[in-house]
């Protein structure tokens, strides 16, 4: 009779100790069962954590915006006068006026060091930089057939040399840049390009990944005056 209660009392304490250590497991606790389910309605609750390796990186995206540099040719007409000489080494020297026609190349382009992105959640805000403009001469437009120059003395020449040319040249491309700057319609047409292939790589990120973002557009400040383009 003792050896069988010994054996019940020992079968007893064993069951006890193995309740024991299956309610002390970590991943079986009441408590870690409720915490993961927390973890798991905030996730799908809220949808605000984003995983950083598969949200729009900030480098992609000032890529993208100097690629986004829109281009446009213009013919234009670089018009000089060189004045007559003065003293007696110039007598009788006449005065000239000449014409070059090229065709020049435009380029309004961004600022990638200034662009900023702040993300929040699903909230990306991007300010975009201000525009810039360049342009320069499309060397094969300029050929001898492009002058246009006026006859010269006999006797006492003015050349036109090619230190005149050039100042010509440079002085008819200052003034076009001028002219782009103040095309708020040009202008506006580069920044909404840029706009929208920045929205397009945001929009194919968040599809990849699942998440819908919503993009908001600030402006630096600019010399020019441009027009709203929503």
């Amino acid at each position: 009779m003792k050896k069988i209660r010994l054996f019940l009392l020992l079968f007893m304490l064993l069951m006890i100790s193995l309740w024991g250590c299956q309610g002390a497991s970590s991943d079986g606790s009441p408590a870690d069962k409720a915490d993961e389910g927390e973890t798991t309605e905030a996730l799908a609750g809220t949808g605000e954590m984003i995983d950083e390796t598969t949200a729009p990186q900030l480098d992609k995206v000032k890529m993208i915006c100097e690629l986004a540099t829109l281009e446009c040719r213009y013919h234009n007409v670089a018009k000089s006068v060189k004045e007559a000489g003065t003293g007696l080494s110039h007598i009788g020297e006449k005065e000239r006026i000449f014409w070059i026609e090229y065709t020049g190349i435009a380029e309004i382009s961004f600022r990638i060091e200034e662009l900023k992105m702040e993300q929040d959640g699903t909230n990306i805000t991007i300010t975009l930089p201000e525009p810039q403009v360049t342009c320069r001469v499309d060397s094969d437009s300029w050929t001898p057939d492009s002058y246009v120059i006026s006859d010269d003395q006999w006797i006492q020449k003015n050349p036109i040399t090619a230190d005149d040319q050039t100042r010509a040249v440079n002085e008819a491309q200052t003034a076009m840049e001028e002219n782009i700057r103040n095309n708020s319609s040009l202008l506006n047409t580069a920044k909404l390009q840029a706009r929208e292939l920045i929205e397009n790589y945001i929009t194919q990120v968040g599809e990849a990944a699942g998440v819908t973002y919503t993009v908001n557009w600030e402006e630096a400040e600019t010399q020019y005056h441009l027009q709203d383009i929503g």
